[in-house]
């Protein structure tokens, strides 16, 4: 069960379908969340974190670039870029906790 709150919470109201609304309250009834609200954040982080990730540069695309680059260019060591990919995964660690 996922439980977190925030410091200053803000009243949202959302129209949903009857469809959706009965899905959220089976999976409070089993006891994956707490209310509906408990459901709700987690339900908005989760597609915050996926539009995140859409919108950055995977590590498998990253190696893809230093792959093509490495056959163009010898100025970079590929310790150089592991490094600078490890750089990446931490932000990008730091940044998911935020939400």
């Amino acid at each position: 069960m996922i439980n977190v709150k925030t410091v200053h919470d803000v009243r949202l109201t959302v129209r949903l379908p009857e469809a959706l609304v009965k899905s959220i309250d089976q999976l409070v009834e089993e006891g994956e969340f707490s209310n509906r609200s408990e459901f709700m954040r987690y339900a908005i982080r989760e597609a915050l974190v996926r539009i995140a990730l859409t919108r950055k540069i995977t590590r498998k695309e990253a190696k893809k670039i230093w792959e093509e680059h490495k056959k163009e260019s010898k100025e970079v060591s590929e310790e150089e870029i592991e490094q600078v990919l490890r750089e990446v995964d931490k932000e990008w660690k730091e940044w998911s906790r935020k939400l």
